[in-house]
């Protein structure tokens, strides 16, 4: 029985979990685009349809709402765009207005990701035959290009994708693995710190890639089921982000009370308003009473109760003191 063992590494970063990054979501996203003839009337949608993406943090998400998706005007959230030529080829760059398209997206009930940059490793064995030139050129320029294509998605994802390189000994396992051995693929070692990994089998006839399994450890590949290349990099990015996003309830919003003390000046008072602003489970924000050092706001919680005290884990500018369903105590750090 042969078994494949090469190197994986997994962090889960707790930090994800920490209102650094929700805190610090951006205002903007800035996309680059190359201009040719198949998109030279779609990009501005393109671009703003990256931008849910990375909001979404879920591609089966936005699949399903594509529709919706599709009926939204670019120009409603485009800050500014401009073209440029570089190399012989034509781009544009787009900014979108992040906070505005997030907040968009929250009023209509979706939730939204930490956006935080993740890693994934991407295994690629290219099956080419070198019975025939012209085969073998052509699955190597097949290869190549669904490199580029995972690559592009990547990026459009804020994630990071290496491919490393099979040593002759991956190679020579993964030449001659049997079918019915499949499910003895087992990735153990410590190579490369990423967030995942995936596995694809590319050849002139086929593009089977693989994921880990989460019904064992994540670190079995589980080959009862195939996945094209795209979708498998999508569903795969899903996963990782399951957990770092923020449950969205804005079509029932609770009434909510913010109590942040150690307000100790005007500045103080405007900034508190400015941050507290950007922490997006809460909205209908309005100053209702400043008594000495202290000041409460009303609010409409939309967001998930049992998140908060995650949300505030090492938040830059508040520390928690308190909290229950109705109403939280801040102290103004």
């Amino acid at each position: 029985m042969i078994r494949l063992i090469f190197s994986f590494k997994f962090i889960f970063l707790f930090s994800f979990f920490s209102n650094l990054y929700f805190a610090a979501l951006p205002d903007k996203h800035e996309f680059v685009i190359e201009i040719n003839k198949q998109n030279e009337n779609t990009f501005l949608n393109q671009a703003l349809q990256n931008s849910i993406l990375k909001i979404l943090g879920n591609y089966d998400t936005y699949s399903k709402k594509e529709n919706f998706f599709n009926t939204l005007d670019p120009k409603d959230f485009i800050n500014e765009f401009g073209s440029f030529n570089d190399k012989n080829s034509s781009f544009s760059k787009i900014i979108i207005d992040a906070r505005s398209l997030r907040n968009f997206l929250v009023t209509n009930g979706f939730d939204v990701s930490s956006e935080v940059k993740i890693e994934l490793i991407g295994w690629i064995l290219c099956d080419t035959n070198l019975d025939s030139l012209d085969l073998y050129q052509r699955t190597k320029q097949k290869c190549e290009q669904i490199k580029k294509n995972l690559k592009n998605i990547s990026k459009e994802r804020n994630t990071d994708l290496f491919f490393p390189i099979l040593d002759a000994e991956d190679l020579i396992s993964f030449k001659i693995k049997k079918e019915e051995n499949d499910l003895d693929f087992v990735y153990l070692s410590n190579r490369y710190n990423a967030d995942s990994f995936f596995y694809c089998r590319l050849s002139a006839e086929d593009e089977n890639c693989y994921l880990p399994d989460n019904n064992l450890s994540e670190r079995d590949l589980n080959f009862s089921i195939k996945l094209k290349p795209d979708f498998a990099i999508h569903k795969l990015i899903d996963s990782v982000l399951s957990d770092q996003t923020l449950e969205i309830n804005s079509l029932k919003p609770k009434p909510f009370t913010i109590n942040i003390k150690n307000i100790s000046s005007l500045e103080d008072y405007k900034y508190v308003l400015k941050e507290v602003e950007k922490i997006i489970i809460f909205s209908d924000i309005a100053p209702f009473t400043l008594s000495g050092n202290e000041l409460s706001l009303s609010a409409s919680l939309i967001g998930n109760f049992d998140q908060l005290n995650k949300l505030f884990v090492d938040y830059p500018f508040f520390i928690l003191e308190d909290a229950n369903e109705e109403s939280i105590s801040l102290i103004y750090n």
